[in-house]
C-alpha cells in the first residue's frame, strides 16, 4: 500500500512537472479590418498556397492576399463565398448554392469557372482535430465553433469569447478576445500557417497571430505608462515609467505588476556617461545611409550601438570609426510607432532590447529576429496595367520589359512578397525620373502618371532585417507618338524631297505659265480691243436702229395724225355739204383713209425693227404672259418707247379712252401692284 501511494505521488508530481514545463507563449496579433482589405467584414475560411498566397472566403467574394496587396474577386452573382481551398494550382470555392474553380491567367487575374462537382481530393474543411482532453467549462460556455492545432498548442475558437489557446492537458494558456488583442469575439475559422503562426477568420475582420515572436508587446501604454528605464535581475524584468515602477517574469507571458522603488531601483540601467553622437562614432557617416541623420544613439555594449531615426532603428558594430550594420528594424512592419520624445531603446543584454513605443513597451529578441529574417523570399509582380482614353489594359506579369503608349494616363504595378514573412514594406524609384527611393509603404500598389517618351527602369526593393535589400527591376519603354517614330521621319524625309521636287517643277511650270500668260494676255488684249470695236460698232448700229425706229414711229404718228385730221375734215365737209357731197366720193375717200390708218404692213415692219432693237421684247412677253392680245403687245411696245397716250391712240387709230382702258387691263394681265409704274416696268423688262 505504501509502495502504491509512493508511485501515485511520483506520477502526480511528474505530471505536474510536465504540465508546468509548457510555458505560456507570447503572442503578437496583427488585425486586418475592412479598411485594409476593402470587402465585407464577415469571413468564413482560409486557404494557404505554397507560394505564399492567402485566400479568404468572404461575404463579398474571394479575397487574395500576397503579403502586401488585397484583391477581391466577386462571383458572377455577387454571392458570398463560404468555403475555399486549393489543389494543383487551382483555387476552389463554394457557397450554399454553387461550386467553382479559379485559375490565374498570364495577367495575374483570377477567373471563375462554375462547377457541378469538385475532384474527390478537394476538401473544403480540414481534417477534424482530436481533442485529447475535456473542454474546460469556460470554453464550453463560450460556444466552441472552430478547432486547430500546431502539434503542441490547441486553438479553440468560440462564438462569444474569442480564441482560447490550451496545452495538451486542456490548460488555458492564453485567452484572446475583444478585451485584449482581437477585434471580434466571434471566430469562424482557424488556419495553421506553421508552428509559430495562425490565421483567424472573424465575424468582423481577420487576425494573424504569431507565437513567441521576436517582437512582443509586453504591456500597453494605457496600463503601465511610457517607458523611461529598465533592467534585468536574472529572469525578472523591472521597468520605470511615468506611472511608477513595475516588474514581471520573462519566462512566461505574465502581466506587469507594481513594484516598489526600493526593489526596482538597484536593477535599473545606469548611464555612466552621455551617449556619443553619430559624428563622434563614425568617420564615414554617408555609409550609414538614412542612419547618418539619426536623432538618438544608444550604447549596447561590445562596441554595439543602436541608432534611431523616424520610425526605424539600426544596430551597428563600430570598429576604428567604421560602422557595420548588424540588423535594422522598421516598426511600420508591426504597426508600431516609436515615441517622439524621451528614451526609445534600452538594451537589456546582448540579445534582448526594450523599445518605448506609443502603443506600449516592446521586447525584441535580436537573435531570433535575425534568424527569422534569413532566407527571405524575393519580390514578385502580381499585376500590371495602364490606363488611357480607351480604358484599362492589363499586361502580362511574367515580363521584364514593358512598352507603354505615349498617351497613357496612369500606370499601376502590384508588387508582392509573401505571407510567410513579417517584413512587407516596399520602396521604389524610377530611374530617369528620380534618384531617391520612395518612403517605405505596406501597400504593394505602385502608381505613376504620364511619362515623356523614353526608356526607364522601375526598381522596387523590399525591407529586410539584415543585408542588402532585395530588388526587382522592370524595364519600361514609353513609345513615341506615331509622328515621332523612325517610319514617320522616313515619311517626313520623303515628303520634304517630294516638296522640293514639286516646288522645282512648280517654279518651272510657273515660268512656262508666265510666258504663256503673257502671250495669252497679249492675245486677249487684242481680242478685247477687237471686241470693244465690235461693241462700239454694235452700239452704234443699235443706236442707229433705235433712231431709225424712233424716226419711223414718229413719221407714222405724224402720218396718222395727218390722216386723222383729213378724216375729220372729210366728216366736216360731208356734214356741211350734205347731199351736195357725193356719197360715192365720200365713202371712197373714207375707206382709203381708214385703210391707210389700219395698214398691217406698217405694224409688221414696226415689230421687226422693234425686236431687233429691243432684244425680242415681244417674244419674251408672249412667253411669260400668254393671255396678252396683239393689241396688248402693241401697246406694250409703244409704252416701252415712252410714247404718250395721245401718240399711241393716234398710231392705233383709237380714242384716248380706249388706250386708257387698255392700260388698265394690261396692268391686271401683267399682275402689277398698285404702286408699280407700268411704263417703268415695261422699260426695265
Amino acid at each position: 500500500m505504501y509502495r502504491l501511494l509512493t508511485i501515485l505521488i511520483s506520477f502526480l508530481f511528474t505530471a505536474h512537472a510536465m504540465r508546468a514545463s509548457v510555458a505560456i507563449p507570447y503572442v503578437f496579433v496583427k488585425n486586418y479590418t475592412v479598411d485594409d482589405y476593402k470587402a465585407s467584414c464577415q469571413n468564413w475560411g482560409f486557404s494557404l498556397t505554397p507560394d505564399g498566397m492567402l485566400y479568404v472566403a468572404n461575404n463579398s467574394g474571394l479575397l487574395a492576399f500576397d503579403g502586401n496587396t488585397w484583391k477581391l474577386y466577386s462571383l458572377p452573382g455577387q454571392e458570398e463565398v463560404t468555403g475555399v481551398t486549393n489543389y494543383n494550382d487551382t483555387i476552389y470555392t463554394r457557397n450554399e448554392t454553387m461550386l467553382g474553380s479559379w485559375t490565374c491567367d498570364k495577367d495575374g487575374v483570377l477567373h471563375y469557372h462554375p462547377l457541378n462537382t469538385v475532384p474527390p481530393e478537394v476538401r473544403f474543411t480540414p481534417p477534424p482535430v482530436e481533442i485529447p482532453f475535456t473542454l474546460p467549462i469556460e470554453i464550453q460556455n463560450a460556444q466552441p465553433s472552430a478547432f486547430a492545432t500546431n502539434g503542441t498548442l490547441f486553438f479553440i475558437g468560440t462564438l462569444t469569447q474569442g480564441l482560447y489557446i490550451t496545452d495538451s492537458d486542456g490548460t488555458i494558456l492564453q485567452h484572446l478576445s475583444l478585451q485584449n488583442q482581437l477585434q471580434d469575439n466571434i471566430v469562424r475559422f482557424i488556419c495553421v500557417q506553421d508552428s509559430r503562426q495562425i490565421w483567424v477568420a472573424l465575424d468582423n475582420g481577420l487576425s494573424q497571430i504569431s507565437f513567441d515572436p521576436p517582437i512582443t508587446l509586453l504591456g500597453k501604454r494605457s496600463a503601465i505608462g511610457k517607458l523611461a528605464n529598465a533592467g534585468l535581475d536574472g529572469k525578472e524584468l523591472y521597468i520605470q515609467t511615468n506611472l511608477g515602477y513595475f516588474k514581471r517574469s520573462l519566462e512566461a507571458a505574465s502581466p506587469f505588476v507594481p513594484a516598489s522603488e526600493a526593489e526596482a531601483q538597484p536593477c535599473l540601467r545606469i548611464e555612466k556617461e552621455p551617449a556619443p553622437t553619430v559624428k563622434q562614432l563614425f568617420r564615414d557617416t554617408e555609409a550609414l545611409g538614412i542612419f547618418a541623420d539619426a536623432e538618438h544613439v544608444y550604447p549596447a555594449g561590445d562596441d554595439l550601438y543602436w541608432l534611431s531615426t523616424g520610425n526605424e532603428a539600426g544596430l551597428f558594430h563600430v570598429a576604428d570609426g567604421i560602422g557595420t550594420l548588424k540588423c535594422r528594424l522598421l516598426f511600420d512592419n508591426y504597426n508600431m510607432n516609436l515615441v517622439t520624445r524621451g528614451k526609445r531603446i534600452i538594451p537589456l543584454n546582448d540579445s534582448l532590447v526594450l523599445i518605448s513605443a506609443m502603443q506600449g513597451t516592446l521586447l525584441i529578441n535580436i537573435r531570433e529576429l535575425i534568424g527569422n529574417s534569413l532566407g527571405n523570399t524575393a519580390l514578385k509582380i502580381s499585376g500590371l496595367e495602364y490606363i488611357d482614353v480607351s480604358g484599362t489594359h492589363l499586361l502580362p506579369i511574367n515580363t521584364q520589359r514593358l512598352s507603354l503608349p505615349h498617351d497613357f494616363q496612369e500606370f499601376n504595378a502590384w508588387v508582392g512578397t509573401t505571407i510567410f514573412t513579417s517584413n512587407h514594406q516596399i520602396s521604389y524609384k524610377i530611374e530617369g525620373v528620380s534618384s531617391d527611393w520612395s518612403p517605405w509603404q505596406h501597400d504593394g500598389k505602385i502608381t505613376f502618371l504620364q511619362l515623356p517618351e523614353g526608356r526607364y527602369e522601375l526598381k522596387v526593393r523590399k525591407y529586410i532585417i539584415k543585408g542588402p535589400y532585395p530588388e526587382l527591376t522592370l524595364s519600361i519603354e514609353v513609345r513615341p507618338p506615331w509622328y515621332n517614330t523612325v517610319w514617320a521621319w522616313l515619311v517626313y524625309i520623303a515628303f520634304v524631297w517630294f516638296v522640293v521636287q514639286t516646288v522645282l517643277r512648280y517654279n518651272l511650270k510657273n515660268l512656262q505659265r508666265e510666258e504663256q500668260a503673257k502671250a495669252e494676255a497679249k492675245r486677249q488684249a487684242e481680242q478685247q480691243q477687237m471686241q470693244e470695236i465690235k461693241n462700239r460698232m454694235l452700239e452704234a448700229e443699235l443706236q442707229s436702229k433705235n433712231n431709225e425706229l424712233t424716226l419711223q414711229t414718229t413719221a407714222l404718228v405724224k402720218r396718222n395724225q395727218a390722216i386723222q385730221k383729213l378724216l375729220e375734215e372729210l366728216e366736216k365737209q360731208k356734214e356741211t355739204l350734205g347731199e351736195r357731197y357725193p356719197n360715192k366720193l365720200y365713202d371712197r375717200m373714207k375707206v382709203l383713209m381708214e385703210e391707210a390708218l389700219n395698214n398691217q404692213a406698217d405694224w409688221v415692219l414696226f415689230e421687226s425693227h422693234f425686236n431687233s432693237t429691243h432684244q425680242n421684247f415681244i417674244d419674251r412677253l408672249r412667253q411669260q404672259y400668254s393671255d396678252l392680245t396683239t393689241g396688248d403687245l402693241r401697246v406694250c411696245c409703244l409704252l416701252r418707247m415712252n410714247l404718250s397716250t395721245k401718240e399711241i391712240a393716234s398710231l392705233m387709230n383709237v380714242s384716248l379712252r380706249a388706250i386708257e382702258l387698255r392700260r388698265y387691263r394690261l396692268r391686271k394681265r401683267l399682275e402689277l401692284e398698285g404702286d408699280t409704274n407700268l411704263v417703268d416696268f415695261l422699260m426695265s423688262y
